[in-house]
């Protein structure tokens, strides 16, 4: 992996110097790449128990799963990035046993089994509203998501009039420049390769990156409460970003962890009885 990275870091810089907009083509399609990992045991055990129905939206189609009670109170699950549908299986799980909730989840455009290769959160966001659309609920739902699920969710939200009741993000970013930023130093790239990196960013969502904060959209989306779980060191998305949605979005709750993980915590316990509390009536 370091090797690939200071392949990519000498490439992207030497490339600017030629041509600054190529290399900041090159990077951002490097930033979209999903890398495919092998389906986990436990991820596969939710594969094997569910059957899928195909979405179509902007790009492509969508893998999506309904399981639990058909009558029962709505949840969508949105799982995170290099992630899957079966990462959320012990929370699945949990709400088939109260037999209340109708759950619906999805692997995101380019992750699991899909077809594309990449994917970002105007794609995926606009993927959660053709499931939306597709689905039609007529009374307020909940959402549980994880990771860059929760951003989908915020900006999916604040571009539709759809009600939301509950949700829950475990682990959110707040301010996406900032994984930008993070890519920045993560592969080693230069200030020139970074500008045209958020020219073609800013291209692909259609307004300027710094416009993209997670807190802000939750202002302009409807529903009634928010949870917010977090592990405080956290070695993915800094503590700091649920912190910061949490003292600007009215009716929310942080809940401070420690050695839950970015990845594991979806499978404690205690971040499982938490969301479930949450959820209920």
């Amino acid at each position: 992996m370091k090797n690939i990275l200071r392949f990519y870091k000498y490439y992207f810089n030497v490339l600017a110097f030629f041509c600054p907009k190529c290399a900041g083509r090159s990077a951002i399609k490097f930033f979209q790449k999903v890398r495919l990992k092998s389906t986990k045991r436990k991820e596969q055990e939710f594969y094997d128990k569910v059957n899928k129905v195909n979405v179509l939206h902007s790009v492509g189609v969508l893998d999506v799963y309904e399981l639990g009670n058909p009558k029962g109170k709505l949840v969508f699950l949105l799982h995170g990035w290099d992630s899957n549908a079966g990462s959320l299986g012990e929370l699945i799980d949990a709400l088939i046993e109260k037999n209340t909730y109708r759950i619906i989840t999805f692997d995101l455009p380019a992750h699991h089994k899909s077809k594309e290769k990449y994917t970002n959160i105007f794609v995926c966001k606009n993927a959660f509203i053709s499931l939306l659309n597709y689905v039609k609920p007529q009374e307020s739902f909940s959402i549980i998501s994880h990771s860059f699920g929760s951003a989908i969710t915020a900006f999916a939200l604040a571009e539709t009039n759809y009600k939301a009741d509950k949700i829950v993000f475990l682990s959110a970013n707040n301010v996406i420049e900032e994984v930008f930023r993070f890519f920045q130093r993560f592969v080693g790239f230069n200030e020139t390769v970074y500008k045209n990196v958020k020219y073609h960013a800013n291209n692909i969502i259609g307004e300027p990156l710094e416009n993209m904060i997670v807190s802000d959209r939750l202002l302009k989306s409807s529903f009634n409460k928010l949870l917010l779980i977090h592990d405080e060191f956290d070695k993915v998305i800094p503590f700091k970003d649920s912190v910061a949605i949490h003292k600007k979005t009215p009716n929310s709750k942080l809940l401070a962890f420690q050695k839950i993980g970015h990845y594991r915590m979806l499978w404690k316990k205690e971040v499982v009885l938490e969301t479930i509390s949450f959820l209920e009536p």
